[in-house]
């Protein structure tokens, strides 16, 4: 019984990918917002997720990415590509420069495949615009919707683009933020369709704060 328990646990955390650091015990739904950043090419497949917004006084500087890897889509026999987007946040007061240490992290819904990346941050500032990669419909063939993520930081036009996947094409930039930088996220996410074709992530929306 033991080592089913332990074998349980360890397991459970494997799930998680890489470490989180940040705290999410400050997270907020109800935090006010400037403005809301969109793009144009993502699917419509599932339901939008409840928005999630930095603590009062942070602004995302960082992200990181959930992705279902080539050999796990092959066991499963679909591929999902992009499962998931979280965006740690810093309190810009302080003047720090990435990477951070001391960071909250929040994100809306996700899918049920893949593991998390690795943090990117901006060498400085904060994330302010994003570009979404998404595959065409694929008709009979498997579909994975969103499979990739580029954020512009406000520091110097500074790009950092996501551990992804690559099918599909990168869409047109949205707008930049109007305000201090963005400040919380809602996902669109398709829920496991059993013998279906799973898409997972396809759409993000993107808060700006002052």
């Amino acid at each position: 019984m033991h080592h089913l328990v332990c074998i349980t646990v360890i397991l459970f955390l494997a799930s998680f990918g890489s470490s989180v650091k940040g705290n999410r015990a400050e997270r907020s739904i109800d935090r006010p917002f400037k403005s809301m950043l969109i793009v144009d090419n993502g699917h419509r497949w599932g339901t939008w997720g409840q928005k999630e917004m930095c603590p009062s006084g942070f602004y995302a500087a960082g992200f990181s990415l959930k992705v279902a890897g080539h050999w796990e889509s092959m066991l499963v026999g679909d591929n999902t590509a992009l499962n998931g987007i979280r965006l740690h946040c810093v309190d810009i007061s302080k003047g720090k420069s990435g990477p951070y240490t001391d960071y909250a992290t929040v994100q809306s819904d996700t899918g049920s495949w893949g593991k998390w990346k690795d943090i990117k941050w901006c060498k400085s500032g904060t994330l302010v615009s994003f570009q979404l990669r998404v595959e065409a419909y694929q008709g009979a063939f498997d579909d994975t919707a969103a499979n990739n993520i580029k954020f512009k930081c406000s520091k110097d036009d500074e790009e950092l683009v996501g551990d992804g996947t690559s099918w599909g094409d990168w869409g047109s930039w949205s707008d930049k933020c109007d305000g201090k930088g963005i400040c919380g996220i809602e996902t669109m996410v398709e829920q496991p369709r059993g013998l279906g074709d799973d898409t997972a992530l396809n759409d993000v929306r993107l808060f700006c704060c002052d």
